[in-house]
């Protein structure tokens, strides 16, 4: 018994991989329902690109009406999961207040976030003139809460 447990734990993230393959290719021939449901599988199973993917097709409308107060749950799912492109496109939405209120604090500690996660030091270079670029826009009051928010940031496992 425990045995196919195992066997059934071991599978899930395989079966996520799968959904999210199949997502990656319906969305590179144009086919956004489909692949809308497949990264909706993938998503349920907890794989943050997949569910960074469902924010992104409702970001820009593909499949769906463009809708950024929804693309901002995915992305703030994933984002809590310490996933680069999720952190990046929180700073984004919350420095230009689309799905969420503007916010230059939550929007520098998204881009500092994204710049820690980032895959490559190219990311890491882009997030990071985020980072200043924001900053020239805080108080020194706003500048010091979003440090603690960042500092006082955890991942989501």
């Amino acid at each position: 018994m425990i045995r196919y447990l195992l066997a059934a734990l071991l599978l899930v993230p395989m079966l996520a991989r799968a959904d999210y393959q199949e997502g990656v290719q319906a969305y590179a021939s144009g086919r956004y329902d489909e692949a809308l449901v497949q990264f909706h599988k993938a998503a349920e199973a907890g794989d943050p690109q997949a569910i960074f993917f469902v924010g992104f097709l409702h970001h820009n409308g593909f499949g769906v009406p463009r809708n950024d107060a929804e693309a901002i749950k995915w992305f703030r799912r994933a984002a809590d999961m310490n996933h680069y492109d999720s952190q990046y496109y929180m700073g984004k939405l919350s420095e230009n207040g689309r799905g969420v209120e503007h916010d230059l604090v939550a929007a520098h500690k998204w881009y500092t976030l994204a710049t820690k996660s980032a895959p490559n030091e190219r990311d890491a270079a882009y997030s990071m003139r985020e980072v200043r670029r924001v900053e020239k826009k805080l108080t020194p009051e706003q500048l010091g809460k979003a440090k603690e928010l960042e500092a006082s940031w955890k991942p989501v496992s």
